[in-house]
């Protein structure tokens, strides 16, 4: 009996001499919706993200106090601002070498970021940290982007170089880089952060219209008041304009984005041009541009930002033209001005908020191409009446609707005398109200013109179905 308890004991005393092996995170500890990863609720201190996660959202593991290391998965692209700021314990980051975007501040206040000894800190293929006092760099061949701030204030780089495959530059990423004065970019450039350059001699040498890499238009040095962007300019960069004393401006066909906030505050824009060939009006664009009256979107574009005319108090009308467009949340919220909106055959979805609080809005146009209007769209807009297709998704959102095209004078019929008041409206002989002008552009395209009077014509002729 001694004996068989001894052999217990000793086993017992084996397995408490065991290391304890550190749990690696269970999948239920991770928020994940469509392959981004929102946040993390588990205690482990070492961290495996799991396979198939693309991204980390903004924030995600911001200030957690307990990770000491993170292992990234292979599928991961995207590393959010703020991502893992102010995690003070973690001090190893491994995997994610397909990473390509990093945000800013994503390991700021991280061991893993302070300590490191590394000349350029790389994750993937971005380069986070530049730690280096050389006055010539030349970064290495496997990059592809820099992160916000990665140079910022690095007063000893004199000239840079970046070889062929380098695709993005991140927000200020040589803000204030006081000495740098040459720098070599490659044609695959596509994309400048806001502030990239700021505070550099060589953002100076650049002339008005800077720009670099594939066409991309860094910063607007200039001091006219009314602009026409150079012909072979293709993007826009981030608060490339902000601010400026800009009246007009004419957009080339060439330019096929206009990037977050790059005409944001332009309190004294009153109209843009916009040419075809842009795709792309990015977040806040246009926001706080004050005396504009109105906007007419080019056929080619597919995305409206959020907030992209956010807060345009003089705008009055918005005729949306687009190919595949969609309206994002808040587009037009705080537009306190606007009286009507025509959404071109073409547009396919309108978005939460997205004319949240245009109290004078009147009436808005949505032909039956828009597959998604969402019951939010026209919160805070109590006298809107949406002149839409029987059975259209418009028609389904839960607003008052009036499904007779073209009935301008408002007797619930379709005769001559709308086509004539079509006529004398576009010759200023009369007045619409925001909901005439929505239910006067017949064909869906977004434009009040003779067309319309005519396709009134040719309905009543029965030339047309």
């Amino acid at each position: 009996m001694k004996r068989i308890l001894s052999v217990i004991l000793c086993g017992l005393l084996l397995l408490t001499a065991l290391p304890v092996l550190s749990a690696s995170a269970a999948e239920s500890d991770f928020v994940i919706e469509d392959g981004v990863l929102l946040s993390y609720r588990g205690s482990d201190t070492a961290v495996t993200v799991p396979e198939g996660v693309v991204s980390i959202a903004d924030s995600a593991f911001e200030n957690n106090q307990k990770i000491t290391s993170v292992t990234l998965p292979s599928s991961l692209y995207t590393v959010g601002k703020n991502a893992f700021s102010g995690c003070a314990a973690l001090s190893a980051v491994s995997g994610g070498q397909n990473v390509g975007e990093v945000g800013y501040r994503a390991f700021y206040g991280t061991p893993y970021f302070e300590n490191s000894t590394a000349r350029y800190l790389m994750l993937g293929t971005v380069l986070i940290w530049y730690n280096g006092t050389a006055e010539s760099v030349s970064i290495p061949t496997a990059c592809t982007a820099i992160a916000p701030y990665a140079f910022a204030r690095c007063d000893t780089v004199t000239s840079f170089t970046a070889h062929e495959g380098l695709l993005t530059i991140g927000d200020g990423a040589f803000y204030q880089c006081g000495s740098l004065s040459e720098v070599q970019l490659p044609a695959t450039l596509s994309e400048v952060g806001a502030y990239a350059f700021d505070g550099t001699p060589y953002l100076q040498s650049l002339g008005e219209y800077p720009t670099v890499g594939d066409g991309v238009l860094v910063k607007y040095l200039g001091t006219e008041t009314d602009v026409v962007i150079p012909e072979g300019i293709r993007r826009i960069s981030p608060r490339a304009f902000s601010s400026s004393k800009l009246s007009s401006v004419i957009i080339p066909d060439s330019v096929y984005s206009v990037d977050p906030y790059a005409f944001a505050d332009c309190t004294g824009l009153t109209s843009v041009e916009f040419s075809d060939g842009l795709v792309n009006i990015g977040d806040g664009a246009f926001s706080g541009c004050k005396s504009m009256s109105t906007v007419r979107t080019p056929e080619s574009l597919s995305y409206l930002g959020q907030y992209a005319f956010c807060g345009d108090t003089a705008l009055e009308s918005a005729s949306l033209i687009g190919s595949g467009l969609t309206v994002s949340d808040n587009a037009f919220k705080d537009c306190t001005n606007l009286r009507y909106a025509l959404l071109s055959n073409g547009a396919e979805q309108v978005n939460d908020n997205a004319f949240l609080n245009c109290t004078a809005l009147n009436g808005i146009s949505v032909g039956s191409t828009v597959k998604a209007f969402s019951g939010s769209a026209l919160s805070g807009c109590k006298n809107v009446t949406v002149s839409c297709e029987k059975g259209s998704a418009a028609a389904n959102a839960g607003y008052k609707t009036d499904t007779l095209k073209g009935d301008v004078d408002n007797d619930q019929e379709l005769t001559i005398t709308d086509a004539t008041g079509i006529q004398r409206y576009l010759v200023q002989l009369t007045d619409f109200s925001g909901l005439q002008a929505a239910k006067a552009d017949l064909n869906y395209d977004g434009i009040l013109d003779i067309f319309d009077a005519s396709y009134i014509q040719l309905l009543l002729a029965g030339m047309i179905g």
